[in-house]
């Protein structure tokens, strides 16, 4: 009975982190225009459809995942700063959750 009250509670707090956000949420749901330092996405084939963007969220460094199913993203150099216009989503499908924006209306290399 403790084993399964032990499993029980850590599913519990399991769950519960991976609806919680972080410090974007303000803007969660909503079109941003967000200017961060671009973080390119490891393998090469794959940085014209996704790259991650470091953004700062009132004093808090977050990780948002830009993507475009159809490719056609420019590719910045790491750490160049990179203008992003989409709505933040927060993506609950992995165990710790994450922003995206996906298929944004505008990204540029600044």
């Amino acid at each position: 009975m403790r084993l399964l009250l032990s499993v029980l509670c850590c599913l519990t707090a399991t769950c519960g982190a991976a609806q919680a956000g972080g410090a974007c949420d303000p803007w969660l749901h909503k079109t941003v225009r967000a200017t961060g330092d671009y973080v390119p996405a490891e393998e090469a084939y794959a940085r014209s459809f996704v790259f991650g963007l470091s953004l700062d969220c009132n004093g808090a460094r977050e990780r948002v995942t830009v993507q475009r199913p159809t490719g056609r993203l420019p590719v910045c150099r790491s750490g160049q700063k990179v203008e992003v216009v989409g709505k933040l989503i927060w993506n609950s499908t992995l165990i710790t959750g994450h922003y995206e924006i996906n298929d944004p209306s505008s990204v540029a290399c600044r």
